[in-house]
């Protein structure tokens, strides 16, 4: 197993691996979860719409990472008001602090809500990397479904790649 170093910056996805970034780690599925996932722990989700179908199909996320924009509409987090963790992460970018409040949102007794200004959709990386082995992460793939990855050392090994690969950012641009 890879003893991963948490950045100590902000990073930036760089043009040439947004590319790489379209491959999924995991499997795409449409419609509800699989059953047989039902009871991951952790159980991970990534965007407004993944988190949506879970809780429409009466799964509850252990943590879920939304913007409150999608395609269908603005996401509805009533009854999370008390679980939210608000934070800052634009576009193409996975700042510094998203490392310790998902780190902690995972290691929460509690069901929380992290509430994005910006864009999640890099957080699923952290996600991934943070995430114990056997956990699943989900994070939806526009107008193809949900990615649902069951971390295991592979997938984490997969992620780091692309992590490491992501430049510090400049405070410039």
């Amino acid at each position: 197993m890879i003893d991963p170093e948490i950045p100590n910056t902000d990073l930036r996805l760089s043009e040439e691996d947004r590319e790489e970034l379209k491959e999924t780690l995991g499997t795409v599925i449409k419609g509800k979860l699989p059953d047989r996932f039902v009871s991951r722990d952790p159980l991970i989700a990534v965007g407004d719409v993944v988190t949506d179908i879970l809780l429409e199909q009466g799964v509850e996320p252990d943590v879920s990472i939304v913007d409150g924009k999608t395609r269908r509409g603005r996401f509805d987090k009533r009854g999370w008001e008390e679980k939210t963790i608000n934070i800052k992460n634009p576009p193409e970018v996975i700042k510094q602090e998203s490392w310790s409040v998902i780190q902690e949102a995972i290691s929460s007794e509690d069901k929380e809500l992290i509430k994005v200004e910006g864009e999640e959709d890099l957080l699923s990386l952290v996600a991934i990397a943070l995430c114990p082995l056997g956990g699943l992460v989900i994070y939806g793939v526009p107008s193809e479904g949900m990615v649902i990855n069951e971390v295991s050392e592979d997938i984490k090994e997969k992620t780091w790649e692309v992590i490491n690969k992501m430049k510090e950012v400049d405070e410039g641009r």
